[in-house]
């Protein structure tokens, strides 16, 4: 097929007529180049057809034409990007090196290297000593140590609670311990939720969240107590159909069909029917299981047999073995599987096939007038004394009297007379 082809000849459009190359791809699909007659499909790569940039640039392909774009660390020369020379971090006070340190400038980046005398922490920082290595710390031997620029800090290791210089196994009290880490207290079996409610995990607290078929009734109890029934009959939200009848129970709800033609057991779902005794996965869900049983449907997520080959795993991560969809946690130190889920500064975090996700950590809502939030911890809870909270609304008419004889308002913060490292605070 014939198209009119043209060409630029000392700044001026020529047209002549002969073939553009045939495209294989839809007619939708096609884009004109700039300065050019014949089409190209979408995503053709203009970087492949020899277009040359700057040894510090890279060719980015556009639907029409393509560019050169600085690589990271570097900058274009009088805006022209196939041109780009180093950005120097060190003079541009561009970096994070630490003090005890000195930075260095290399191409398209920079290090900071120790100053003589001093050992690294990590790649910003240098510390004076190593009090880990040579043993001048206080760290308990179940304990990890880890220097810092100050000195050095005391992790317990796993499977030991305390503070670092003081480990002991998890069989210790831990109220009587002064915890950096998280306490299972669900696990532990610290908390005795209400039978309406199971307990919850949170970093450095738990709530008792309602069960299944059960909600709060708005007085929101610590133990789980405010979890009532929800009734599914009375509401409507239940499955029972043709001539069987609704009876609430604690929880749930059941579906009885004493007599009549139309008792077979079989469910409605979906505007069909499903046969009693009948399997079937949801449409919009592969990894669930239904059934029809007596006129109501029960449905649940696939069981998880990882000794099975042909487990799925996209409903069954935790059966996921291959090192690359393994996950390293956001320091770098730990590994987990696909599947596992663990919560770092305050959110929950999941490994699925290689790759981190994490999302705010949910926290219960409180029926109190004052909360605060600990430190260490993530969720709020109740307090009684006004000074200890967090949600306190400031009155500018009630003020404070400071050290110096100084009127504050509420909300000031202050330096203690006598005490330069010491703050205050007005509140109520």
């Amino acid at each position: 097929m014939f198209f009119l082809n043209c060409y630029f000849q000392n700044g001026v459009l020529v047209k002549v007529t002969e073939t553009c190359p045939p495209l294989n791809c839809s007619e939708k699909d096609h884009v004109l180049p700039e300065n050019q007659c014949c089409s190209v499909c979408r995503g053709h790569n203009f970087c492949a057809e020899g277009h040359r940039c700057g040894e510090n640039s890279e060719c980015k392909n556009w639907n029409t034409k393509a560019t050169c774009e600085c690589k990271t660390g570097y900058l274009s020369v009088q805006g022209d990007s196939a041109y780009c020379e180093d950005i120097d971090e060190c003079a541009a006070k561009m970096h994070y090196c630490h003090a005890n340190t000195v930075c260095v400038n290399l191409p398209g980046s920079y290090r900071c290297d120790c100053v003589m005398g001093y050992v690294r922490v990590d790649d910003f920082s240098c510390t004076e000593h190593d009090e880990c290595g040579s043993g001048q710390h206080n760290c308990d031997e179940n304990a990890i140590c880890t220097n810092t620029v100050r000195g050095h800090s005391c992790t317990c290791k796993p499977g030991y609670v305390g503070n670092g210089t003081i480990c002991r196994g998890k069989s210790v009290t831990p109220e009587r311990l002064i915890c950096p880490a998280d306490i299972d207290e669900c696990a532990e079996g610290i908390i005795e939720c209400h039978n309406h409610s199971r307990c919850v995990n949170l970093p450095g607290w738990y709530h008792c969240e309602c069960r299944s078929g059960f909600h709060d009734n708005g007085s929101y109890s610590l133990s789980g107590e405010s979890c009532v029934d929800i009734d599914e009959c009375a509401l409507k939200t239940h499955t029972c159909w043709n001539d069987s009848a609704c009876v609430n129970l604690a929880g749930g709800f059941d579906c009885l069909c004493p007599s009549g033609p139309s008792c077979t057991g079989d469910c409605l779902h979906e505007g069909g029917f499903k046969r009693n005794g009948q399997v079937w996965t949801l449409r919009e869900d592969r990894c669930s299981v239904c059934s029809c049983k007596d006129g109501k449907i029960f449905c649940r997520r696939t069981a998880c047999d990882c000794e099975n080959p042909s487990a799925d795993l996209f409903c069954c991560p935790e059966c996921d073995t291959r090192v690359t969809s393994q996950c390293l946690d956001q320091t770098g130190h730990k590994l987990y599987r696909s599947g596992d889920n663990w919560t770092y500064s305050c959110q929950q975090c999941r490994c699925l096939e290689g790759e981190v996700d994490c999302w705010p950590l949910l926290c219960p809502n409180l029926n109190c007038e004052y909360t605060a939030i600990s430190e260490g911890e993530c969720c709020p809870h109740c307090v009684s004394d006004p000074c200890l909270a967090d949600n306190i609304t400031y009155d500018i008419r009630k003020t404070c009297l400071d050290g110096y004889g100084i009127t504050r308002l509420s909300g000031a913060v202050w330096t203690m007379v006598g005490s330069p490292c010491t703050t205050c605070k007005c509140k109520v």
